[in-house]
């Protein structure tokens, strides 16, 4: 059986997921990203890893793009890029394109220039997420993307008998409670009276850099 021949034009957090979940499947990859430095390793994962701008027509030229079974464009902060990519791969005939959006309007421009598929990251992992934190099933962190993650935070000591107002932990810290894990309970989307107690864990949703900033402070 002839192996899948897949894709992927840009290496954020969220193309390298892709890379990494589809290296251990029978696919073969061509990874393309404009940063040099984000293909570090994916060599090793990748069929072949390019260092180009693949908005360029005469970039993709390069490949037999008919000889692949799709191609997935996970830039999201740039939608000139992404226009421009998905628009000359419609054009020189890929099959199949999966692109990544960040809101409708952005989806619905990628759609008119040839995307087959609109993928929603961060709106999907977001439901995926509530369903697991009211099933009682959680992620000791998960990257939403290169700067932001949902992780867990032991609650400092300074904290307890303390409300989510009382502290103002978003104008504080930069983060905000998605939940509350108590012994065997969760407490989802907890109003900002609610108090903490001793031994409480928090679902929190921030910037890497303020997490970690926290984490530091409190390590002791």
């Amino acid at each position: 059986m002839k192996k899948k021949q897949f894709m992927i034009i840009g290496l954020g957090q969220f193309g390298r997921s892709l890379v990494s979940i589809l290296y251990n499947s029978d696919v073969d990859l061509l990874v393309i990203d404009r940063d040099l430095n984000k293909l570090e390793g994916i060599d090793k994962m990748a069929t072949q890893a390019v260092c180009a701008d693949a908005s360029k027509q005469e970039v993709l030229e390069q490949f037999d793009i008919k000889s692949f079974d799709g191609a997935i464009v996970t830039v999201g902060h740039d939608m000139e890029f992404s226009v421009k990519t998905v628009m000359h791969l419609n054009e020189m005939g890929m099959p199949f394109i999966m692109a990544k959006a960040t809101t409708d309007f952005e989806g619905r421009i990628l759609t008119k220039v040839g995307a087959d598929k609109i993928i929603y990251p961060d709106r999907e992992v977001g439901f995926r997420l509530g369903k697991e934190i009211a099933s009682g099933n959680y992620y000791d962190a998960l990257d939403l993307s290169d700067t932001h993650s949902i992780t867990d935070l032991v609650l400092p000591a300074d904290w307890v008998n303390k409300s989510i107002v009382e502290l103002n932990l978003r104008k504080t810290y930069g983060f905000n409670v998605l939940g509350i894990r108590r012994r065997e309970d969760v407490i989802v989307n907890p109003d900002p009276g609610f108090v903490f107690q001793d031994e409480d864990v928090l679902i929190i949703l921030g910037s890497n850099k303020e997490i970690e900033s926290v984490r530091k402070k409190y390590a002791d």
